[in-house]
């Protein structure tokens, strides 16, 4: 066992590991309280780490996932046993899915009272097998049976949470072993170990050949994904767009990372993005990939149609992403984006000469942008997607939005304006939940405390984790929270309606009254349903200091549109066309 040696100020294991944590830099741990985590808590109090104590799991893990959007390092979520990890298992799920880096500190029942391979349901008070609830959705979990053990393993947890594809990794601590006897530091991780990836020349052969590519290709695409989501790689692609301008869509979690302004920009892709996204991919004759899965809901259900005509070069850390790939791929490679994109961009900067004329291709997108308007259906009263367009025009500075999941989450994604790294989107992604939106808000709030955050959630949403008022009133933080009440769980209803009569279980619901919610928690409301006030409300909103909470309501006719239904190609998204594939608004001819 290797150890940095004993320390007068360590009296456990539990006291080893907060004073670990601290000398990585972690500032602050995530939490919902109970005794068998009680060790941990007490543990931060004596080495300078800041305690946070949401009103649910959930809360506490969301915000956690904002820690690590915002620090580069892991956050760190810390619950009880029972409950306290059944409640949690929903962000781990969406770290894992979205790749975000995570450490799982749960507690649990001593090691004398642990079922192990017992014919029993339970018990010690409070038991479940944390590290097989934990298994699908992280990328490792640990249980230490001693001191010994659990001062060797969590330097390891510590580096698979952030090296290769970063996810969570869970640590299960008994409660004995939490306390026993010991006054060993926990010795520092190893710098991270390089995975196998291709050498040097490898990535070379693969810039050279989409060098060629691109000198040849009159339609061209990337598409970024989540992968792309960091400061230096965003530098990068926008170094690129400056040699070779290629339009840049963008899925669900990358948003942002090319200037939702900049005429390159088409948006995001795939069920509920641009129609103009779908066009230019499904046209393109080169697509490159960097750092996207490409699921179903970028490429739509007739994956052996995605970019038809186009050769496709792919950029991947994850090797079981490419051996599963849903769509073809020309030519990939296996290598860490921050190892491969300065290659592409200087093989480009150097050879790229003459720059191909895309300027025809320009201007096919651009009478797209022309035909393509977003079809909402004409409703009486307040317009989402004008009141997204108002609060981004009037919101300067840093500004990290995040949304719930629902018709609000993709009308945020289309039109506020984001811009990596000023203007951020945290939404959930791949695990698409509900509730993501509120306690998600109040980490990045802790964890960027000079920036506007302005959580955007729908009725439906806000009702998951709307307890988490109480941490936005109690650490008095600066979130704007607007509420889009439709009175319906509006993206489910449409599905509802559109497969069947009825929009059974999710139409008609009744909201409470959430300024009087608000103000109950010392927040300030204001209530909006009139277009007539709208302005005046929403700089009222704008202009409040501390957290403020706007109550908007608006007609449930607003649906999502367009959207790419099952059996359509992702050039013949919904209402432009409809369940059939037969056009409903005229084609658009191929060229301008």
């Amino acid at each position: 066992m290797k150890h940095s040696g004993p320390s007068d100020n360590i009296t456990n294991p539990a006291d080893a590991l907060i004073h670990f944590l601290a000398r990585q830099g972690i500032q602050a741990l995530h939490n919902y309280p109970g005794g068998t985590i009680a060790p941990l808590l007490d543990a931060c109090r004596r080495f300078g780490i800041s305690v946070y104590t949401s009103r649910h799991e959930q809360g506490a893990g969301y915000a956690a996932l904002a820690q690590a959007k915002l620090t580069g390092k892991p956050g760190i979520v810390a619950v009880t046993s029972g409950p306290g990890v059944t409640n949690v298992l929903t962000p781990v799920a969406d770290a894992f899915f979205d790749s975000i880096p995570l450490l799982v500190l749960t507690g649990q029942v001593g090691t004398g009272d642990l079922v192990n391979n017992r014919s029993l349901r339970q018990s010690g008070f409070q038991e479940v097998d944390t590290p097989t609830l934990m298994r699908s959705i992280t990328k490792a979990q640990f249980q230490p049976k001693t001191a010994a053990e659990l001062i060797e393993m969590v330097p390891k947890a510590w580096k698979l949470a952030s090296e290769g594809r970063p996810g969570p990794v869970s640590i299960d601590l008994p409660m004995d072993v939490q306390r026993t006897p010991c006054n060993m530091t926990i010795e520092s991780p190893t710098q991270a170990s390089t995975n196998e990836t291709p050498c040097d020349k490898d990535v070379t052969r693969f810039c050279e050949s989409l060098l060629q590519a691109v000198k040849s290709s009159k339609r061209p695409v990337i598409i970024c994904g989540q992968g792309m989501v960091n400061d230096r790689l965003v530098r990068l692609m926008r170094e690129l767009l400056t040699i070779w301008p290629a339009p840049v869509s963008q899925s669900l979690p990358a948003v942002g990372v090319i200037d939702g302004d900049h005429p390159l920009c088409l948006g995001f892709h795939g069920h509920t993005g641009s129609q103009v996204a779908g066009r230019a991919i499904s046209e393109s004759d080169l697509v490159l990939v960097l750092g996207s899965r490409l699921d179903v809901r970028q490429t739509g259900t007739l994956k052996d149609q995605f970019a038809p005509n186009a050769r496709i070069f792919r950029i991947d850390l994850d090797p079981v992403e490419i051996e599963h790939s849903r769509i073809r791929h020309d030519e990939v490679i296996q290598v860490a984006l921050e190892d491969a994109l300065p290659t592409l961009v200087e093989t480009v900067k150097t050879s790229l000469n003459p720059v191909p004329d895309l300027a025809q291709w320009h201007k096919q997108i651009a009478l797209y942008r022309q035909n393509y308007l977003w079809p909402y259906p004409e409703a009486e009263g307040i317009s989402p997607q004008y009141v997204l367009e108002k609060l981004s025009s009037l919101m300067s500075g840093q500004v990290i939005c995040t949304t719930g999941v629902g018709a609000h989450q993709h009308w945020v994604a289309r039109h506020f304006r984001f811009d990596h790294p000023e203007r951020r989107l945290f939404t959930s992604s791949g695990h698409g939940a509900m509730g993501y939106d509120l306690p998600t808000a109040v980490g990045a709030a802790i964890h960027a405390p000079n920036a506007t955050v302005l959580c955007v959630v729908g009725d439906g949403s806000f009702q998951m984790n709307i307890q988490e008022l109480g941490m936005v009133s109690e650490l008095e933080l600066n979130i704007k929270i607007l509420v889009i009440d439709n009175h319906r769980l509006a993206l489910v209803s449409q599905f509802q309606l559109l497969n069947w009569e009825e929009d059974v279980a999710c139409g008609k619901k009744v909201s409470p009254d959430f300024c009087t919610i608000a103000q109950g928690y010392g927040i300030k409301g204001i209530h909006c349903r009139e277009a007539d006030r709208l302005e005046r409300d929403l700089l009222e909103f704008i202009e409040s200091e501390g957290p403020v909470l706007m109550h908007l309501e608006v007609s449930p006719k607003h649906d999502v549109l367009p959207m790419l239904l099952g059996g359509q190609l992702m050039n013949q998204m919904w209402p432009w066309y409809d369940t059939h594939g037969m056009p409903l608004k005229r084609e658009l001819p191929d060229e301008p």
